[in-house]
């Protein structure tokens, strides 16, 4: 069985004049249950001999990307290599292996607001309609489409943004309308018989839609820290770094000094995905068909 660890973020209001063009994004990583235990043991041993782990709560630290700019800062004064670059070469050894996939759909921020807006006027008491109908298109097309097809899995979503104003998200619901997808996407159509086991292998396939807290949740941090450079990248219309004798990640005939944790980390980050065989063409712009690397920039304008 597959397991879906995913969140959502977006250009906050403070950061809109530091972008070139705001987004609301989803991302996840996905891998089989099976390496799921291997990789947070391995997880949890490198937070343990690298400082990030907590004796006094006696439990590891979070990782996010709201604290690149200290960890930066904080291996620049010791002079030690940064942690944050280390923790992502875990995310780049299961890619490379390919233990675990990526996804990650991204929208314009004023887009959403206003297709939210004109959502509302018709469904003025349901927000989650809405959101969920784009959590759909992100796990469906990322990840259900073209791996998962019928086969079982499980999705984890960060709790933080799962709520309205007054009540929380009915998370069944998303279940429900996976689940629907499939069945209508396998079964073949005028068919005049099913047998059962099909039947509830396809209805079933979504076996669970869940929440987890992300401070808990290595695999949610994991895919914070790579989801946190893509945005990066596409608010800032990043092109692709030379990776064969550039130092910069801009694109240019003049190398870029790096100012802050986020130029430097999403270099880095850019960088080290590129040198992935078979990733090297990759442009984090457009749309990504690497069967593990999945990028879907979605519109709902005409």
């Amino acid at each position: 069985m597959f397991k879906i660890f995913c969140d959502e973020t977006w250009t906050s209001k403070t950061e809109f004049k530091n972008v070139k063009i705001p987004y609301i994004v989803f991302y996840g990583v996905m891998l089989d249950e099976a390496n799921e235990t291997p990789l947070l043991e391995r997880i949890d041993t490198f937070k343990r001999e690298r400082g990030l782990f907590s004796s006094d709560k006696n439990a590891p630290i979070e990782i996010k990307w709201q604290k690149v700019e200290d960890e930066w800062k904080s291996a620049k004064k010791v002079n030690r290599s940064n942690r944050y670059e280390d923790f992502l070469d875990i995310f780049f050894n299961e890619l490379s292996s390919k233990r675990v996939s990526f996804g990650y759909m991204f929208m314009e921020k004023d887009e959403y607001d206003e297709k939210e807006k004109e959502f509302l006027n018709v469904q003025s008491d349901n927000k989650q309609n809405f959101f969920f109908m784009l959590y759909f298109q992100f796990l469906y097309h990322c990840f259900v489409k073209n791996q998962i097809q019928q086969k079982p899995y499980e999705v984890w979503i960060d709790n933080h943004d799962m709520g309205g104003e007054d009540r929380q998200y009915e998370i069944g619901k998303l279940q429900e309308i996976l689940n629907k997808r499939i069945y209508n996407d396998y079964t073949v159509k005028n068919q005049m018989w099913l047998s059962d086991d099909m039947r509830k292998q396809l209805v079933d396939a979504t076996r669970l839609v869940s929440l987890a807290e992300s401070k808990d949740e290595p695999l949610v941090q994991l895919s914070d820290l790579c989801a946190g450079c893509v945005r990066y990248i596409i608010e800032n219309q990043i092109q692709p770094p030379n990776i064969v004798g550039q130092l910069s990640l801009f694109d240019t005939d003049q190398p870029k000094e790096l100012l802050t944790g986020k130029d430097s980390l999403t270099d880095y980050f850019y960088r080290s995905l590129r040198k992935i065989k078979g990733y090297s063409d990759l442009n984090l712009l457009n749309v990504s068909y690497h069967y593990k690397f999945s990028i879907f920039p979605f519109s709902l304008r005409k």
